[in-house]
């Protein structure tokens, strides 16, 4: 029977002196290891500050610190008067971290379209092998809405950036939505100037027919098909990047 975390004992977790400067990290690492060691999933609560404070042996203040810490990683969240609870995760604390990388000039576009490239590659050859009904059913009214957003930048993007999370949950494996939902904030933007800046209709249609590819390979069970399919449609994201950035430099250089 599954121990009540509200009847934590010592004996439950092995102690050590929490002496010196490193108090702080060793009860995150106390609170991580008892997530571990209890199974712990999203909605469980952790003890109170008071009996970790206890049975650990250091102050109030420090397990706060901890908690504090372990909440900026999204691990916990904090109430006041309430006890910390774990939280399920998402791609916001990734996607931090891209978007400060592009910030600072660590990382720019062309990084991230290469990162996403090799990743969902991969991943959209698991959703062909793993899709479920539902995938595919949604894969299809997400490409019928598409379709019909085919000209409008702003509502065609958001329904991009559906799709490729739907393809996320068809490859059945939780980090990938993690990951795309982290990417998700570094290219709203970008992916939205880039329709925009596909004038023609000859561009925009490119565009819908590379997801529909896509698409059909999943469907299909195919995934060297999906592979190539979605190769193909990084290539094109790429190739429009580097044209527009060719184009800009000119224009400056006429200036």
């Amino acid at each position: 029977m599954r121990k009540d975390v509200n009847k934590l004992a010592a004996k439950d977790v092995p102690l050590k002196p929490a002496t010196g400067t490193g108090r702080v990290d060793q009860v995150i690492d106390y609170i991580r290891d008892y997530v571990a060691r209890e199974n712990l999933r999203p909605g469980a609560k952790l003890p109170s500050e008071t009996k970790l404070s206890t049975l650990i042996g250091v102050s109030r203040p420090v397990v706060r610190e901890a908690m504090r810490a372990l909440a900026g990683t999204g691990l916990i969240e904090m109430a006041v008067g309430k006890r910390a609870i774990i939280t399920p995760l998402d791609g916001e604390m990734i996607g931090q971290v891209i978007e400060n990388a592009v910030l600072i000039g660590q990382a720019d576009t062309r990084n991230v379209l290469e990162l996403r490239r090799s990743l969902e590659i991969g991943m959209v050859a698991l959703a062909a092998t793993r899709r479920s009904p539902d995938d595919i059913s949604k894969l299809r009214s997400l490409l019928e809405a598409m379709r019909k957003a085919l000209h409008a930048g702003a509502e065609y993007s958001a329904l991009d950036l559906r799709f490729h999370l739907a393809l996320a949950e068809a490859a059945g494996n939780p980090l990938y939505v993690i990951l795309i939902e982290a990417f998700r904030q570094v290219f709203e933007a970008s992916m939205r100037d880039g329709m925009e800046r596909r004038s023609s209709n000859s561009e925009v249609e490119k565009v819908q027919q590379l997801h529909e590819a896509i698409t059909e390979a999943v469907i299909a069970g195919d995934p060297a098909g999906a592979s190539r399919a979605m190769s193909d449609h990084f290539d094109e994201a790429y190739d429009k990047f580097w044209s527009d950035r060719i184009g800009r430099l000119s224009e400056l250089q006429r200036e």
